[in-house]
Order: C-alpha cells, then sequence, then structure tokens
C-alpha cells in the first residue's frame, strides 16, 4: 500500500482539467463550421445545436497532463493506443460517417488491443461458488472483449442527461484510483486521477448549471467510447494484477448503476423484439424524468446511487467478506433494480393490450 497521493498527480490532474476546458472553448467555433454539433430534434430535448467536442477535449487533455510522464508507462501502450483509435471513430461517428457496424467492429478492435498487445484479460473471476476461483482458461480473451464492449456502450447509453454519464464516470474513476493506490499501482492511480481531472474540465460545461452559460458541450460518441474503454481497462488490470488485487466481484458494485441499466434495457427492448442497440428512452434516467423528477435531482439520485453501491462493494472487499457473497449479494440488488425498472413495464405493457382489446370489442 503506498501512501497519501503526490502533490505532482493533483498537479497533472489540474493541468488535464484547464487543458480539457481550454479546448473546448477553443473548439467550439471550428465544431460548428465542421459540422460536429448535435442538432435538436427527435428524441433531443435541447432547443439549439450543441457541440461535441468534450470527447476530443477530454483525450487531449489527459494526453497532455500526462505527456511528461509517458516514459513511464510502457506497459500501457495498447490502452492509449485503444484510446486514440476510439477517440477517432468516436469522432467520425459523430460527424457522420461511421456505420454501426463499423463503429462496434472497431470497439472489438480496441478491445482486442486491451487483451492480445496489452495482455489485459480476465483470467480469474474470482470464488463465485466458495468453492475455488473460476479461471477463464481459453475464454479469457472473448469474456474480456465482450466485458470491454458491455462496460463501452453501457456508458454511451446513459449518456442521455447533462452531466449523467460524465459525473457516473468521474465517481468510478475516483473509486478505481483509490483501489490503484491501495494495492500499490502508481502509474495505474496516476492515469486514473489524471483522466478524472479532464473529465472534470468537460463537466464545467455538461453540467446543467448556469456556470457554463452559451457554452454547453457534449461529449459525444468519442467521450463516452473513451471512458468506458478506460473504466472497461483498469476494471479489468485492477482485478487480474499479480500479488494484491481487488476481487473480482467487487468491480460489480463499483459499475453498479451501468450494468443494471444495460442490462434491464436490452432485455426490455429483447421482450420488444427490437434490436438490443435501438436508442429509444426507456433508460433509468428517462424513467425517472417521467416521473417527475428534475434533472438535478434525477443527477443526484443516480450518481449518489452508484457511489452508494462502490462504497458497499468496497466495504465488504475491506472487512474480507468472500467473494462468493461479494457476488450474489450484488446479484440480489439487480434483482430488485430489474423488478423494479423491468416488471413495471410489462404491467404497462399487458394494460395497454387489454385497453386496445376492450375497445376492438367495444367497435
Amino acid at each position: 500500500m503506498l501512501t497519501a497521493v503526490p502533490l505532482t498527480y493533483l498537479a497533472q490532474a489540474a493541468a488535464a482539467a484547464f487543458f480539457s476546458g481550454l479546448l473546448i472553448l477553443m473548439l467550439r467555433r471550428p465544431a460548428e463550421r465542421w459540422g460536429l454539433v448535435d442538432h435538436p430534434g427527435g428524441r433531443k430535448r435541447h432547443a439549439a445545436p450543441v457541440p461535441l467536442t468534450g470527447g476530443i477535449a477530454i483525450t487531449a487533455g489527459m494526453i497532455l497532463a500526462l505527456a511528461v510522464s509517458f516514459s513511464a508507462f510502457a506497459q500501457y501502450s495498447a490502452l492509449f493506443a485503444g484510446v486514440l483509435l476510439l477517440a477517432l471513430v468516436g469522432l467520425m461517428d459523430d460527424l457522420g460517417e461511421v456505420s454501426p457496424g463499423t463503429k462496434l467492429l472497431l470497439q472489438v478492435v480496441a478491445a482486442l488491443l486491451m487483451t492480445s498487445w496489452g495482455e489485459n484479460f480476465l483470467v480469474n473471476l474470482g470464488d463465485l461458488f466458495g468453492t475455488n476461483p473460476i479461471n477463464t482458461r481459453h475464454w479469457a480473451i472473448p469474456l474480456t472483449v465482450l466485458a470491454a464492449l458491455a462496460v463501452v456502450n453501457a456508458i454511451n447509453m446513459l449518456d442521455g442527461l447533462d452531466g449523467l454519464a460524465g459525473s457516473l464516470v468521474l465517481g468510478i474513476l475516483l473509486v478505481l484510483t483509490g483501489f490503484a493506490w491501495t494495492i500499490g499501482d502508481a502509474n495505474a492511480a496516476k492515469i486514473l486521477i489524471v483522466l478524472a481531472g479532464a473529465l472534470t474540465g468537460f463537466l464545467f460545461f455538461n453540467l446543467p448549471w448556469p456556470l457554463r452559460g452559451r457554452h454547453r458541450t457534449f461529449m459525444g460518441d468519442a467521450g463516452s467510447m473513451v471512458l468506458g474503454f478506460a473504466v472497461a481497462w483498469f476494471s479489468v488490470a485492477l482485478t487480474q494484477r499479480a500479488g494484491t488485487a481487488v476481487p473480482p466481484p467487487v468491480m460489480l458494485w463499483v459499475l453498479g448503476i451501468v450494468l443494471m441499466d444495460v442490462f434491464t434495457v436490452t432485455v426490455r427492448r429483447l421482450a420488444r423484439r427490437r434490436s438490443p442497440m435501438a436508442a429509444d428512452r426507456d433508460h433509468i434516467h428517462h424513467m425517472l424524468l417521467r416521473r417527475g423528477f428534475g434533472p438535478w435531482q434525477t443527477l443526484g439520485l443516480l450518481v449518489g446511487a452508484n457511489v452508494v453501491l462502490a462504497l458497499i462493494g468496497t466495504a465488504m472487499w475491506k472487512t474480507g467478506v468472500a467473494d462468493r457473497w461479494i457476488f450474489w449479494s450484488y446479484l440480489v440488488v439487480c434483482a430488485v433494480y430489474f423488478a423494479l425498472f423491468f416488471m413495471p413495464f410489462r404491467l404497462y405493457r399487458l394494460r395497454a393490450r387489454a385497453a386496445s382489446a376492450e375497445d376492438y370489442e367495444r367497435d
């Protein structure tokens, strides 16, 4: 275990926040010329075009702040390659020049960079059944690729309310930073806290508060995919390292709301016989907004809930709770979440069908 976080780490995080915010201001006018804006209409609530430069600013802010330390990050070459690839893919997608199939394929390529070049994959899932730790053996790479794709797209799906995806990821990054520092991985801690700094610079222009003025900015697919990839990378790396590591089931708690939402939405879409990747307004934040919660209330509720889940998972790890209880207790929470946010949808569908049948009989 390491001692207090050095001031140089915090200084680099502050620099990342400054670079990120500065780039957002500098790219505002060019974004309008290039067409890198999100236009209102359809499912979107904003009334005017909003620049999609947040993801590029976050990525560039992190890299600029880490530039003086790159010589110490040789083991993370695959991470930075994946980040740059997804930033480019996300930028092209925000410009409307990448098909969904191509985007998914390149996400797979980034995940393969993580596993096959970075040698970062899920080998041990923990002792989930109280017998022996589960070793993935030949399934390590495909399982890690699927997990990375799930996290990347889950973050993307939650980017539907100002400040939500960014604030959720910021909380996750800070928890992961604490984990990295606790288990003695100083390089991982530095990358994570600097990325958190760059994200903070973006949130100044994305949170629904008056301070952002007319400089409202979205992260776009470039931001959500880069952040999702970083979260996926360190969620795996911190649980699979030699020596002291975080128990794998703890990461389920850290990613709590993110994983619960993507699972529930996917099941809901399949129940409707729609593609799991189809866009809709049935995410948890949409439901809370329809129930009368305001943007700040929804944001605070979901971010607060995710922080509480992360703290519960951390407390179970630190108090020596067995892997199986960490895992199965999370599944219980998932079941409650699923019942609250999926079953009402099913009841609504059944009632709607019953009402339609009654109307048909009357006619």
